[in-house]
C-alpha cells in the first residue's frame, strides 16, 4: 500500500483499538470485526479502519471510516476509502460536516437521503449530535 501502512481484514483482537478510536469520535462500538478493513502500522497495530455495510439494494455503504488522530494527514483515510471503492465499485455514506471536504477531494458528490440505506440513515436520525454534525449523504462510483 504505502511505506506507512498495510491493509488487512480486521480480526477480533483489533476490536479494542477500533472501539477506542470510534469512542474518541463519539461513535458506537463495532459489533464485530466483520466487514472491517484495518490500516496497520509496521507493528501490526491498527491506526485506522473502514467498515462496509451492504445496503438492501446491494450497494456498499461506508459506516464508518476512522483514522487515529495522530495518523491523520498521512493518507490513511484515502487509502482505506480507495481500497473499498476498488473492491465494491460504488460507495455511499453519510459524511459528518467536518469530513465533507475530505470526501469531496476524493471525488464524492452529494446525494439525497433516500439514496442511503435506511439502516445507515437510522444511525443519523437517532444521533443526539445531528445538529452539530450536519451530516451529508454522499457517494461515488467508478
Amino acid at each position: 500500500m504505502t511505506d506507512l501502512v498495510t491493509l488487512r481484514s480486521a480480526e477480533e483482537r483489533d476490536l479494542e483499538y477500533l472501539n477506542y478510536y470510534a469512542y474518541c469520535e463519539g461513535m458506537d462500538s463495532m459489533p464485530s470485526a466483520e466487514n472491517i478493513t484495518v490500516a496497520v502500522n509496521e507493528d501490526d497495530v491498527p491506526v485506522g479502519f473502514i467498515r462496509i455495510a451492504m445496503g438492501a439494494n446491494g450497494i456498499a455503504h461506508v459506516n464508518p471510516v476512522v483514522v487515529l488522530g495522530t495518523w491523520r494527514g498521512h493518507g490513511v483515510g484515502r487509502i482505506l476509502t480507495e481500497d473499498a471503492l476498488a473492491k465494491h465499485g460504488e460507495l455511499r455514506l453519510v459524511s459528518r460536516g467536518g469530513s465533507i471536504p475530505f470526501y469531496r477531494a476524493l471525488g464524492f458528490t452529494d446525494l439525497t437521503w433516500d439514496q442511503i440505506d435506511p439502516l445507515v440513515v437510522d444511525d443519523c436520525g437517532s444521533c443526539e449530535l445531528r445538529a452539530e454534525c450536519q451530516p451529508q449523504p454522499m457517494g461515488k462510483a467508478l
